[in-house]
């Protein structure tokens, strides 16, 4: 019986001492593992790396290998919290401008020729040892500093196709935060908000964008719009690029606002949209009053026939206003027409 009590003690602690390591199981769509595998064994092509399996992160690192990367590498790159790495990739990219005019400083480790440097290595270990909340932090820090992701093939495009999908890691956290989306959206918008400002991050930030479209936040969206719509982050051309493609998220709440900021950028006579009477600008000043005309019927009026009677020797910039307001009772006045010139020399 005591053998038996024995075996039975000894039996419980072996199955502790098992059990203390509990193996692990990778998530998500193993996309970061299969490029460092990929990346691995780019000379030896006669090795192949289809699908991504749990077994294949082992032909990289063993599983102590992939924890003393991630824990390296979410401290050099702060990426224990999401306000802490952007500050952190800014930091970095201020440091490298500074560094690049002088000769007597010290390089930073180059990073692998991966799709997003050292943080795909990171997502890599994220994804092997089914750290959930590391996973969601890297995609959120990816769709605020807008890293996006390499070109692919698009099966709609001809040519070479390559398109880059701006919704790529906007769809991947969804699929993966589930319950948490709600709470995650919060976390990225407050925080692009506290940096978006800053002069590193100037710019179109297409998969910020993606997000604010996806989920239909006016307010940011409006908050975004207003600041990259300044001179010193984009043209006026830009801005009216930026605006056509936000304007109806950003309208749902702030249809106002908009429509001024988009008919004030007709009143600036040295704007590329104003600067030559050609069908592709002409397209673009409609473009611009069509979308308000819904908002601001008043304005639009006005505004076109300001614009009708200020470029009067304009005919398309006229042909297109007077068909956009077509149902116009009162008619605009007529084109000016060019007196012939007189020869004056003498004979």
């Amino acid at each position: 019986m005591t053998n038996d009590i024995e075996h039975e003690h000894t039996s419980d602690t072996d199955s502790d001492a098992t059990g203390a390591r509990q193996p692990v199981e990778h998530i998500g769509d193993g996309e970061a593992g299969h490029a460092v595998l990929a990346y691995l064994w780019r000379g030896f092509a006669r090795y192949g790396s289809g699908g991504m399996h749990e077994s294949d992160y082992r032909l990289i690192m063993d599983d102590d290998q992939w924890m003393m990367v991630r824990d390296l590498l979410q401290r050099y790159l702060a990426m224990d919290d999401l306000d802490d790495a952007v500050r952190a990739i800014r930091d970095r990219e201020m440091q490298r401008l500074a560094d690049s005019s002088q000769t007597d400083t010290e390089p930073e480790p180059t990073p692998p020729g991966l799709p997003q440097g050292w943080w795909t290595l990171l997502e890599a270990a994220y994804e092997r040892l089914g750290d959930e909340e590391g996973l969601r932090r890297i995609y959120m820090c990816y769709i605020v500093t807008n890293r996006l992701p390499r070109p692919r093939k698009s099966p709609e495009a001809t040519g070479l196709g390559l398109v880059i999908d701006p919704m790529h890691y906007v769809r991947k956290l969804k699929t993966l935060s589930g319950e948490h989306w709600s709470e995650d959206v919060r976390c990225m918008v407050r925080v692009h908000q506290r940096h978006y400002r800053d002069p590193m991050f100037a710019g179109w930030q297409l998969s910020y964008e993606a997000l604010l479209r996806s989920e239909r936040l006016s307010d940011a969206a409006w908050r975004y719009c207003r600041v990259r719509c300044l001179s010193r982050y984009a043209s006026a051309d830009e801005a009216v690029g930026l605006m056509s493609t936000m304007f109806d998220v950003v309208a749902e709440r702030h249809a106002e606002e908009v429509c001024n900021l988009l008919l004030d950028s007709l009143r600036d006579a040295d704007s590329p949209m104003l600067c030559e009477d050609s069908p592709e600008r002409v397209e673009q000043v409609i473009a611009v009053l069509r979308k308000c005309l819904p908002y601001d019927a008043d304005r639009v009026h006005a505004e076109c026939e300001r614009l009708h009677g200020m470029y009067r020797r304009r005919r398309q910039l006229r042909s297109a206003l007077e068909a956009l307001m077509g149902g116009w009772t009162q008619p605009m006045g007529p084109p000016v027409t060019c007196m012939p010139r007189h020869d004056y020399r003498l004979r």
